[in-house]
């Protein structure tokens, strides 16, 4: 096989090019300088610097927002509030903790106060997916500029029904009108799966997304699916339905994306392969396709998965590593 890739023969055209890049950065940190952060920004980041913050961030999503309960979000409540950051206002962490000693005895009153201040502070980051609210949150973050690659956030998903549920969704929110650029992971398109049965696996998790790629195809709008990845363990599985889909006749025309984790020692070899594989599929008349490259959200589950099994780290160290 012919590579598709062509090195700089001379040395004065990687030293510009370096030169370059250094210059680019330099400007975009100059100009971002010059905006202020919103105040919702700055409490974001109070809260991931606060030696409590990430506990109390964790505690306060899964055991305040997601159950379904009111009286034992109001326990959880209680017990997180001794994690209640310091860089919070004195005022907001009074009530924090007022909340947590009312909660005892009026939970249906503190819990729905206490979802709709956490709700407050992350309103620029995540965004009420319902039909009622989520036309008139996208068209007002369209206003400002920005292009939107909308994911459904969920529990981890454990069972086939839930897998459903969530491709359903996915499905959903694709068919609307005012959304034209969704991401998908395998993991939440279908329920865990047997490392020891790789090809079956593949084959039912292709069968899966189809509709999604075929929604994307037909519709009369340019609609874009970015397939995302979390794990170290779906790295090989999700460049293989991703190929697998894309090399089907049908979508050939369809231009994709998917996502390369940084933090994987095999991202470097997976892009080789990619390139590689895409440059066969435009020699064939295919669409272009788009790999995104991202830190790795997950390293940290990634640290403690290799120390319960006593395995050596399958990915870099950090963050700072990974750049």
């Amino acid at each position: 096989m012919t590579s598709p890739f062509t090195a700089i023969p001379e040395i004065e055209n990687r030293e510009e090019l370096i030169r370059e890049s250094i210059e680019q950065v330099n400007e975009w940190i100059s100009k971002s300088a010059t905006i202020p952060p919103s105040v919702a920004s700055e409490r974001l980041a109070g809260l991931l610097s606060d030696p409590n913050g990430l506990a109390f961030a964790v505690g306060f999503v899964d055991g305040v927002v997601r159950p379904e309960s009111l009286r034992v979000a109001a326990q959880n409540l209680r017990a997180i509030t001794r994690y209640t950051p310091a860089f919070l206002p004195a005022i907001l962490r009074g009530l924090i903790h007022l909340g947590g000693v009312f909660s005892r005895w009026f939970p249906g009153i503190v819990v729905p106060i206490a979802r709709t201040v956490l709700r407050t502070m992350v309103r620029h980051l995540v965004i009420d997916a319902s039909p009622k609210r989520l036309g008139s949150k996208l068209s007002a973050i369209r206003a400002r500029g920005a292009d939107l690659n909308i994911n459904l956030l969920g529990e981890a998903v454990l069972g086939p029904r839930e897998a459903a549920k969530r491709l359903a969704g996915t499905l959903e929110l694709l068919g609307r009108d005012d959304v034209n650029y969704v991401s998908v992971k395998v993991s939440s398109a279908v329920s865990p799966h047997s490392p020891w049965a790789f090809d079956e696996a593949v084959a039912h998790v292709v069968e899966s997304l189809l509709p999604l790629y075929r929604l994307a195809h037909s519709s009369e709008k340019r609609k874009f699916i970015n397939l995302d990845m979390e794990e170290y363990h779906d790295l090989d599985m999700t460049i293989a339905v991703f190929q697998r889909i894309l090399d089907r006749d049908e979508f050939l025309d369809l231009e994709a994306g998917i996502v390369l984790q940084a933090y994987l020692p095999d991202a470097l070899g997976a892009m080789i392969t990619l390139q590689e594989w895409s440059h066969n599929r435009r020699s064939r008349g295919g669409a272009a396709i788009k790999v995104r490259i991202v830190k790795g959200a997950n390293l940290p589950m990634e640290r403690i998965d290799a120390e319960l099994h006593g395995w050596e780290l399958a990915t870099v160290r950090s963050k700072q590593e990974a750049d």
